[in-house]
């Protein structure tokens, strides 16, 4: 673990004062039913296959059932549960030919070509794993939600790898080349520098933070739970694109696939597709 980081404050940006009209909206594509209660969606190397996370049950409850399932690019349901035997499985981020998937207090290593657990790495004292990410260097991240820190996995060992008061409610994790952009259920988000792990504020107020995907543009789409979706910019919000609370439908840990945004809802258990299109002018 590093020292303690330099904190930077960016112009703070406030979800719900929108000060622009959107740069994009999003069109739906495809969407598929039928998973228990999927947190996250991966992509293997080959851009072919989606890897969805089924917690199936409570996040936290070590009980066995939670397992993942693998999905065409073009939303068709292969193997509901392709592999099984974890927790409360969330984050997954793919590493060649391996998924790498949270599992509550350990992560968990998956051979794609045979579909088995090749490695389960307790993380110490970790309280609850959430998104995984993959660093420039190779190096597997995972966020703990619980004890505001990230891990790292090191030679088949999970250790410390920043641990940072704004890092409290740490949730959702994107590497860009110079920075790891972050969410927080705290209501931030945040990027924090590969090197010195200097933290700038990029966002405040956007409520319990879950999935970031970057634009072309800059902007950010940033999820918060339950159910709303916003679209960030540089000095301050832009509207929300989706409002699916009164719906009851949850928004959880996406992924941006060129010009395809991969949302799972964990309530009531889908997986949605939408084409991210320029806004109507």
């Amino acid at each position: 673990m590093r020292g303690a980081a330099i904190i930077l404050l960016a112009t703070t940006l406030t979800a719900g004062a929108a000060i622009a009209a959107p740069s994009v909206r999003l069109e739906p594509l495809w969407s598929l039913e039928g998973f228990e209660d999927p947190e996250s969606v991966a992509v293997s190397a080959d851009g072919k296959t989606l890897f969805v996370a089924n917690v199936a049950g409570e996040g936290d409850a070590v009980d066995g059932r939670g397992f993942i399932s693998r999905v065409s690019r073009d939303g068709k349901l292969l193997q509901k549960e392709w592999v099984g035997g974890m927790d409360g499985p969330k984050g997954g981020v793919v590493a060649g030919d391996r998924l790498y998937v949270s599992d509550i207090t350990r992560l968990v290593e998956i051979d794609i070509p045979t579909g088995r657990i090749v490695g389960r790495y307790p993380a110490p004292d970790a309280k609850f794993l959430n998104d995984v990410a993959v660093a420039p260097d190779g190096t597997v991240l995972v966020a703990d939600s619980g004890g505001a820190k990230i891990f790292a996995l090191k030679a088949g060992v999970m250790v410390d790898w920043a641990a940072e008061p704004l890092l409290r409610a740490i949730n959702g994790l994107l590497p860009e080349p110079d920075r790891l952009v972050i969410t927080t259920m705290a209501g931030k988000l945040l990027a924090m520098d590969w090197k010195s792990h200097a933290i700038t504020v990029l966002a405040d107020g956007i409520g319990q933070g879950d999935g970031v995907a970057r634009l072309d543009n800059g902007h950010y789409l940033v999820s918060e739970w339950p159910g709303r979706l916003f679209e960030f910019a540089p000095g301050g919000a832009i509207d929300t694109l989706i409002d699916s609370r009164q719906a009851g439908t949850y928004i959880n840990d996406f992924i941006r696939l060129g010009d395809v945004l991969l949302v799972p809802n964990w309530k009531p258990g889908r997986l949605n597709a939408y084409r991210i299109a320029p806004s109507r002018p």
